[in-house]
């Protein structure tokens, strides 16, 4: 029998952003509600009735009930979707969570939880196996129920679950694991899986979504959801771009005039469209005070075509030059700068400090900016 799904996952609805300021934080908060709509209207250009959501649909088991009843409603304004949501280690299904929140609040008519790991039929001879977590972490494979589920011969078997497939840090351990073995041993015509939050591919049949919307830098693919059609024994995935931000990363050796103007450009490339693009430059090579003024002042104009420009400076050098120096009019001053200029280029551990001292002196006499970092 042929059938169209989608699958997404990883949401995290009420994730705070804590490192943006209070609008910037509110604005990407508010873009992962808004990746409900985007992700039907998919759905319905696709043929696709049933939207299956992989785990970490929200991103704490304590949110606000006002956020709860928002990501509800959104999910209920879209007609002829159904949303199947499953608890993840982000949002366990455990007591006084956020799905207890969610029960109390009223679950639309087009909302299905799967909070209980048994098969259901979502439509006619379509059978969902769900892995619901009941804890962030568990030495368990959520799956392994799936290889006895029973279900009417012939039916089409759909795995949800949340996990890893592999391990991760220094012993090779993963919160929760997943063997994917089980499509096998289960007889699956897909393993839909939540937790990384880039789109991959494991197998044929397995496949992470990734995240609607990226939440950080040096994620890979992420921002995407995937039509799923199965008919027989053949799928076929498609992965789709939904995402609204784009977060970007970039290393450029500052020292090189070229630098600076190519990412300028590729900024100015992008139009409209760079007002919902963050930016993270990993700055490398050598710069004079004079200089790195300069440059500041020129990435503060790129920041105002950016949602957010972030400068990550620890692979920068700074020096003092002679020009720095002479750029303090005033004689004592200069005197004193000429003592920390020679401090700063010493081997000594004083250095870092003597080329701050000098920074902040030149921007108190004038020739430069209080404001700027080293």
């Amino acid at each position: 029998m042929a059938f169209t799904l989608v699958h997404t996952a990883d949401w995290q609805i009420g994730k705070v952003f804590g490192r943006f300021e209070a609008e910037k934080a509110a604005v990407l908060r508010h873009a992962r509600l808004e990746a409900a709509t985007r992700i039907a209207d998919l759905a319905r250009s696709n043929g696709a009735g049933h939207v299956l959501v992989a785990g970490d649909v929200f991103d704490s088991e304590t949110l606000p009930r006002t956020l709860v009843l928002q990501a509800l409603q959104a999910l209920a304004a879209q007609s002829g979707i159904t949303w199947h949501l499953l608890p993840g280690n982000h949002d366990p299904a455990r007591p006084g969570g956020v799905w207890d929140t969610v029960a109390v609040a009223g679950v639309p008519t087009n909302v299905r939880l799967h909070l209980r790991p048994e098969p259901a039929e979502i439509a006619p001879g379509i059978y969902v196996l769900p892995a619901p977590l009941a804890a962030k972490a568990t030495s368990n494979d959520p799956t392994a129920w799936m290889a006895t589920a029973p279900t009417p011969a012939h039916a089409t078997r759909i795995g949800l679950a949340h996990g890893s497939v592999q391990g991760f840090g220094d012993e090779g351990d993963a919160a929760v694991y997943v063997d994917p073995a089980i499509t096998r041993r289960a007889g699956l015509a897909y393993l839909a899986l939540g937790d990384w939050h880039g789109t991959k591919r494991i197998a044929e049949r397995i496949w992470y979504s990734g995240t609607p919307e990226p939440d950080g830098f040096g994620q890979s693919d992420p921002g995407n959801a995937l039509v799923v059609r199965l008919d027989g024994t053949n799928v076929d995935v498609t992965s789709h771009a939904i995402a609204k931000f784009t977060w970007a990363e970039r290393r450029i050796d500052i020292s090189r005039d070229h630098a600076a103007s190519a990412i300028e450009t590729e900024v100015n490339a992008l139009g409209a469209r760079s007002f919902t693009h963050l930016l993270l430059l990993r700055l490398e090579g050598f710069l004079t005070l004079a200089e790195a003024d300069a440059s500041e002042a020129r990435f503060d104009q790129l920041r105002a075509r950016l949602f957010d420009l972030t400068l990550d400076r620890r692979g920068l050098s700074l020096q003092a030059s002679a020009s720095d120096v002479e750029s303090i009019a005033d004689p004592a001053l200069r005197s004193v700068a000429t003592r920390l200029q020679t401090m700063a280029e010493s081997p000594g551990g004083e250095g870092p400090i003597a080329l701050l001292a000098l920074k902040r002196l030149m921007a108190l006499s004038g020739s430069g900016s209080a404001d700027q970092k080293p």
